[in-house]
């Protein structure tokens, strides 16, 4: 007995190296084109791309700087300009060497102060002085020099009080006032405590030079180096040709003012460089220091602007970029693989070869799993590789392992339950019409209300959309897994059972597909599905119409009456194969090709169509007000859309009459269908249009509209439209439903021909053939 290898094998080889080699091809350029189209916009540095990163979530409005600087006063301002922000990064570097100088500077000079005033605390406890004497620090020259304290601008020195006197500086203290002593010994008893109260301000003033330090960054600390401070002065003095800043007085009066022997050297040659800069540093109110020596909290320092850097790091990018090889894989197992295996399918079934490949001792599962991985070796390559790189690169960014799982998992079981329906589809669908028509049909059929679906569920509007085919689970599953804000998977209660159905939904659909295949491998006339197969797939899509109804109750709070309308039109849209399986089953004639139905036949399944009709409204009537009254929306005022409902029904009557017309011809099938598909096409363009102003007429009138709009104020020529869609509609009805005195001798004559004539072409678009039994 062969092996499954061997017996797939002829089917599997044949051009598999061709399409190998054009996977791995189009693997790379897809692959090359994502990473590089992602970290392009991962990387750019301009304002638009800031500004879409943040409204996707993949970085925040309060990074290292910001555009809304009123917003955020403490952060500095982008720039996405290099040559603006080089001018701000030199004067920022200025700034920054000044005022670190300024502070180095400062801090020779408070240990100086704090050294001089601890010798003149010693001297005063080993000499006698006579302070009252009048003369300044009672003529004692070393004394006088010592309480001579350094200029310490930025900084201030506050009067000195002592025993509530208060005294202008040390010298003012040690200097005998009649009007304030008693004698020379309360003087030095008052200088004793001015010493104390200097002494803290001076400590005070260290404490407050570190915390101006502690706001620079580490760019901020200078060279301790220092010059000769006599020598300095001498220079400026004699040299001012030479040292810019000796124009300006208040710079050159603070260098010669600061008594100690060293001198800062960086605040030597920065205020030679930059003099009226470092002169207006020697203002505490200066914008150099940012109100640092005023205000009881101060913030770091920072440029006033900064250029902009994205800061998306590799973690997310790596996640963004493993998303889209995971969204890739998915369309090409959900979409691309299944049509061409319909396409395949169709094609086969179209050539009359599918018996002669069931004679090879195949059976009909082997065969199956010949027509998926025979024509799709190129996609199955080609979503292989997406789904093995975007698994890696999402493992690598740390993202969550269990939504990893989950939608790998999808992708395949999902994959795998589209690949069987397109292969009963495709065969089903190849007797009818070209192999081409059939593939553009099923891509049609999975794009359009996967589109629709994966909106409503990656937006996080409606988890109802996960019911609308395998691509809006695999989307919403996959873009949890990128790290965008407001996109995934619907956050809401029905969400899990939905997406459970759905899944089941989509492989009973594959399932039922392989059986109907299975079936009519050998036997083509052999109908479609069972009846236990069509009451299980009509039991699955009023299934779903009712968890859509049930998604409304979660849409009242924000009272979008628009949602509540949108998935009010899903639920009905659900109910649409239900429908069409009763209409097809209602025709009762014989399973054989070229059957056409009789009028009597047709006036019956049209009345057993209205009863199903009335049924299907009167209960989604009553779940509608179930679940309007459950949400709490029952009390508010609201009118029943008389005008639209009438509309819609319109539309449904007409599409059921094209399909009765079209069931009692036998030749020009496609001009039937093409006739009423333009019906149908002008009858929905008039229900948007009756919606629109049945709506605005119940926000001004707070009444319901009446059927054809009589009772609302429009225009003649929009009357006019509606007339014509009924005439045209009520047209094709009787058509399709009246009796034809002439049948039996058309029935004559077209059969005294048939045995000359070919078959016409235009027969293929709507055959005669039942799909039920």
């Amino acid at each position: 007995m062969r092996t499954l290898w061997q017996r797939l094998r002829p089917f599997i080889r044949r051009d598999l190296r061709g399409r190998l080699i054009s996977a791995a091809i189009a693997a790379l350029v897809i692959a090359g084109l994502g990473w590089l189209g992602i970290s392009a916009f991962t990387h750019l540095d301009s304002s638009e791309a800031k500004s879409a990163r943040i409204q996707l979530g993949l970085e925040s409005p309060l990074s290292d700087c910001t555009d809304d600087e009123v917003a955020y006063p403490n952060l500095p301002g982008c720039v996405y300009d290099d040559r603006a922000q080089a001018k701000v990064d030199e004067a920022w570097t200025r700034d920054l060497r000044i005022r670190a100088s300024i502070l180095h500077e400062l801090d020779l000079r408070l240990q100086l102060g704090l050294d001089n005033l601890d010798s003149a605390e010693a001297l005063l406890d080993i000499q006698e002085l006579d302070f009252a004497n009048y003369r300044p620090a009672a003529g004692d020259r070393t004394l006088a020099e010592l309480l001579e304290l350094p200029d310490i601008s930025p900084l201030r020195y506050q009067p000195l009080e002592v025993d509530d006197v208060q005294v202008s500086d040390l010298l003012d203290a040690a200097t005998y006032d009649p009007q304030r002593d008693l004698d020379g010994d309360q003087t030095r008893k008052l200088l004793t405590g001015a010493i104390a109260d200097m002494r803290q301000q001076l400590r005070d003033h260290q404490q407050t030079v570190a915390r101006q330090r502690a706001r620079e960054p580490e760019a901020g600390q200078v060279p301790a180096a220092l010059l000769d401070r006599r020598a300095s002065v001498i220079d400026l003095q004699v040299d001012t040709d030479h040292l810019r800043f000796a124009a300006f007085d208040r710079a050159r009066t603070w260098f010669e003012e600061g008594k100690a022997e060293g001198m800062s050297r960086s605040a030597f040659n920065l205020a030679n460089a930059y003099p009226a800069d470092f002169e207006a540093a020697l203002n505490p109110t200066s914008l150099i220091w940012d109100g640092g020596w005023q205000l009881p909290t101060w913030e770091e320092h920072h440029p006033a602007t900064l250029r902009y850097a994205s800061p998306v790091d590799d973690d997310t990018r790596n996640a963004l970029i493993g998303s889209f090889f995971l969204l890739v894989a998915a369309v090409v197992f959900a979409l691309v693989g299944p049509v061409v295996t319909a396409t395949a399918t169709a094609r086969e079934r179209e050539a009359g070869t599918l018996p002669v490949l069931r004679m090879t001792g195949m059976s009909a599962g082997d065969l199956a799993l010949a027509m998926i991985l025979g024509p799709n070796a190129f996609a199955l390559a080609l979503g292989s590789a997406m789904l093995l790189a975007g698994v890696g690169l999402l493992a690598i960014s740390g993202g969550s392992l269990g939504g990893l799982a989950m939608a790998v998992t999808l992708i395949l079981v999902l994959g795998a339950a589209t690949h069987l329906t397109a292969i009963g589809l495709g065969d089903a669908l190849g007797q009818r019409v070209n192999a081409m028509v059939v593939g553009g049909l099923l891509g049609v059929g999975v794009l359009v209300p996967g589109l629709l679906g994966a909106g409503l569920t990656t937006f996080k509007f409606a988890s109802a959309g996960l019911l609308l085919g395998p691509l809006p689970a695999l989307v919403a599953s996959v873009t949890s897994l990128s790290g965008v804000q407001g996109v995934g998977l619907h956050e809401g209660s029905l969400t899990q059972p939905m997406l459970f159905y759905a899944v089941a939904v989509q492989l009973l659909l594959g399932v039922i597909c392989l059986s109907s295949w299975r079936r009519r491998v050998e036997q083509g006339w052999a109908p479609l599905f069972k009846p236990s197969q069509g009451i299980a797939l009509a039991v699955a899509s009023i299934g779903c119409s009712a968890l859509t109804l049930l998604d409304i109750s979660e849409h009242h709070v924000s009272e979008d009456f628009d949602a509540l309308n949108l998935l009010t039109f899903l639920s009905s849209a659900f109910l649409l194969p239900v429908l069409a399986w009763l209409l097809v089953a209602s025709l009762r004639r014989p399973a054989r090709a070229r059957a056409v139905a009789d009028f009597r036949e047709t006036r019956q399944a049209f009345l057993r169509f209205q009863g199903f009709i009335l049924v299907t409204a009167t209960l989604v009537g009553l779940s509608y007000h179930l679940v309007m009254t459950g949400a709490g929306l029952q009390t508010e005022d609201s009118e029943v859309m008389w005008a639209t409902l009438t509309q819609l029904l319109l539309v449904a009557e007409t599409g059921v009459a094209t399909l009765l017309w079209a069931s009692r011809r036998k030749q020009g099938k496609l001009r039937v269908a093409f006739l009423g598909s333009g019906v149908v096409i002008m009858q929905l363009v008039a229900v948007l249009g009756t919606y629109g102003a049945e709506v605005e007429h119940v926000a001004l009138r707070n009444t319901a509209a009446m059927p054809l709009l009589l009772n609302t104020q429009v225009t003649p020529y929009w009357l006019a439209f509606l007339v014509l869609c009924w005439a045209a509609g009520l047209t094709l009805i009787f058509t399709a439903l009246l009796r034809r005195r002439d049948e039996r001798i058309a029935a004559a004559r077209q059969a005294a021909q048939q045995a000359d004539e070919p078959e016409d072409d235009d027969d293929y678009g709507m055959p005669g053939r039942r799909l039920l039994h």
